[in-house]
């Protein structure tokens, strides 16, 4: 794997027709994909950027990808994470969630969650090379959820 070193950032005002662009062209295919074109809704998406909080990594002044996250009672919930199909296998993914991780330490949180489409082999292969262990089945059985015990210093 190539590694692109990227600078991470909140979202800025003005981002989201970017950010959205990007899910298009990333999550939009995927929902599609796995038989459910109708879980990608731009309009769910807008509501999310005004709803979590979004961290931006750049490249050369190039979005390269985005996670948007929100706090729960006692962890932090990835709710959605998109890489640029230009930065693909390039570790964009990889630094997001050490980012994420740092934000969930500095909330003094216990864990990290992500709730994964069950088709999403690609995404479950990364929240499980960041040590994220599923728990038992989710309400809805094509979700996954997966979590990560964060030590307590």
């Amino acid at each position: 794997m190539t590694r692109v070193k990227v600078e991470i950032r909140t979202m800025r005002r003005g981002d989201e027709s970017m950010l959205l662009y990007l899910a298009e062209e990333t999550l939009q295919p995927l929902a599609a994909g796995a038989g459910h074109p109708e879980r990608y809704d731009p309009g769910d998406l807008l509501a999310l950027f005004g709803e979590a909080s979004v961290f931006v990594a750049e490249s050369g002044g190039e979005i390269a990808g985005y996670v948007a996250v929100e706090r729960a009672a006692e962890a932090l919930e990835v709710r959605c994470l998109c890489v640029s199909p230009a930065f693909e296998a390039q570790a964009v993914a990889h630094q997001l969630m050490a980012w994420v991780e740092g934000v969930a330490f500095s909330l003094r949180l216990g864990c990290l969650r992500a709730l994964v489409p069950a088709s999403d082999e690609r995404s479950q292969r990364l929240y499980r090379g960041h040590e994220f262990v599923p728990l038992p089945p989710f309400e809805e059985p094509e979700t996954i959820v997966l979590e990560k015990r964060l030590r307590a210093d």
